[in-house]
């Protein structure tokens, strides 16, 4: 099964006062708050929106990425731990080599999410992983931060802090 990949689109900067940029899609009523040392590209290498440090981050040379999908939740995928279950398989699909180090249930935006840490190589590449999973009125999101090897837990943690800004509309 393929899930169907909505297109986000154009983002709109709502604008903070604290070195920080919320951005919205009222289409799916997504929003997320970035640093202003962050630049970001919608529709990019096949995520809707694809985030990454600016040279001048404390995150260059250590975030490689961090993308957000958003998918069609189809209804072989209507738990979340089907759905990802199904998104992990699609990542393994692609990958040379995974090891997943770490996996729980968070609350994210409202919605119980899974979190999972993992090592992935892809052809020569490897990736420290930093991967939410979860269901929201009928569509699955996807956040991946894919680190250098061997990433800080500083880094982690400002990630998470990043993905924790994540709202969408509540349960």
């Amino acid at each position: 099964m393929k899930a169907f990949l909505f297109t986000v689109g154009l983002l709109v900067l709502l604008g903070c006062s604290d070195n920080s940029q919320r951005y919205h899609k009222a289409r799916f009523d997504v929003s997320l708050e970035l640093p202003s040392d962050m630049q970001w590209r919608e529709d990019y290498l096949g995520s809707a929106l694809v985030i990454e440090p600016r040279a001048d981050s404390t995150l260059a040379g250590k975030l490689r990425y961090l993308s957000v999908d958003v998918n069609d939740a189809k209804a072989t995928t209507n738990s979340l731990e089907d759905y990802s279950q199904f998104r992990l398989s699609e990542l393994q699909r692609f990958a040379r080599r995974s090891e997943i180090h770490q996996r729980e249930t968070r609350s994210l935006a409202g919605y119980p999410a899974q979190r999972l840490q993992a090592s992935v190589q892809f052809g020569a590449q490897e990736n420290t992983l930093l991967l939410y999973y979860l269901l929201a009125d009928g569509r699955g999101y996807t956040l991946t931060a894919a680190f250098v090897p061997n990433s800080d837990q500083d880094s982690t943690a400002q990630v998470d802090a990043l993905i924790g800004s994540l709202r969408l509309p509540t349960p």
